[in-house]
């Protein structure tokens, strides 16, 4: 799927910009486009009363054994977590031995 289309959602950007309604094109796991998108699209996503966000990051994340074990971590990514914090409280996967 190379183009999908999220259409009428609340775009929050991190930017700390006001919120704002807008569609959003995503081409090859890249957003393209924000704004009024009347294009085809591959898949359209009606986001309409939904937040539409680039990511959130866990900075207090125990995933350290998951991630080496399931490197995307899906449960993370269902939840709208693309980046984590590891090695919280003072435990962490590495240095790991060769066995």
């Amino acid at each position: 799927m190379s183009k999908i289309l999220i259409k009428n959602g609340t775009v929050i950007d991190g930017s700390r910009s006001a919120r704002f309604q807008a569609d959003v094109l995503v081409e090859r796991e890249r957003i393209v486009k924000i704004g009024k998108i009347d294009e085809a699209a591959d898949r359209v996503i009606d986001a309409t009363g939904k937040i539409v966000a680039p990511g959130f990051i866990d900075t207090h994340s125990h995933s350290d054994l998951k991630v080496l074990l399931e490197p995307f971590v899906e449960p993370k990514l269902r939840q709208g977590i693309t980046t984590e914090v590891l090695g919280q409280d003072g435990i962490s996967m590495a240095p790991l031995p060769k066995e």
